[in-house]
């Protein structure tokens, strides 16, 4: 990986859930925190994000899914990896994320190598195919 540290763009609704981000991530990744659709969607118009980290239940009409597809319908953000974060954590789960077309899920709770090892798995991958 580059010595530069990766921008993350991550979009929690829950107050106390976006504080555990933003310490669990400062010290190895740039984060940028929201809490909704809009804002990330603006967010992503302002800044170039190297990684989404996306929680499914969103408060209000959307979700961190139908967010992950407004971003892809972008074509500056179609190949951004995406993580779902999540509290779903039933069999099949996981698979319906990655059918959706996240590229990782993590369920929660988590803790820091949860994250840190999903973010710079996806940031791997995608390293991978930009070369290839």
């Amino acid at each position: 990986m580059s010595s530069t540290r990766a921008h993350i763009l991550a979009v929690e609704d829950n107050s106390e859930t976006q504080l555990l981000l933003k310490h669990l991530l400062k010290s190895s990744f740039d984060v940028v925190v929201v809490s909704g659709v809009d804002d990330a969607l603006d967010a992503a118009d302002e800044n170039d994000f190297d990684i989404f980290l996306l929680d499914i239940n969103l408060s209000g009409q959307r979700t961190g899914t139908d967010l992950l597809h407004l971003l892809r319908q972008r074509e500056e953000l179609a190949d951004v990896p995406a993580i779902a974060l999540t509290a779903y954590a039933m069999p099949g789960d996981r698979e319906d994320f990655l059918e959706a077309g996240f590229d990782q899920y993590v369920s929660k709770p988590f803790t820091r190598a949860d994250l840190t090892s999903a973010i710079e798995t996806s940031l791997e991958q995608t390293q991978g195919t930009q070369s290839a």
